[in-house]
């Protein structure tokens, strides 16, 4: 989100595409823990397809840093149910010079 509005969104993949119709999907090249046991891990991605044109074409890598939340405590309560377990992170789109 910038200024309160949804920018883009991410899906299975895993893939990312923004508002402007562009999306990459990547594959995970590395991937260290969070900063507490209740954080994700960080993660590095290799971009290996891309679709559309916008801000992220050219993109090669995607990193999530800076984890907080996301980490469920305990097992869902009944097979088959949902459970949400919010997270923030930040998202890194990096392109190869040249």
């Amino acid at each position: 989100m910038i200024d309160g509005k949804t920018v883009g969104r991410h899906f299975a993949g895993p893939s990312r595409e923004l508002a402007d119709g562009s999306t990459v999907t990547g594959k995970v090249a590395g991937r260290a823990p969070g900063a507490s046991a209740k954080d994700i891990p960080l993660l590095k991605l290799k971009v290996d397809s891309q679709r559309g044109a916008g801000q992220l074409t050219g993109a090669s890598s995607i990193q999530r840093i800076n984890t907080r939340g996301g980490n469920a405590e305990g097992p869902c309560g009944q097979a088959g149910t949902y459970m949400s377990v919010p997270y923030s992170a930040d998202y890194v789109f990096l392109r190869k010079g040249g």
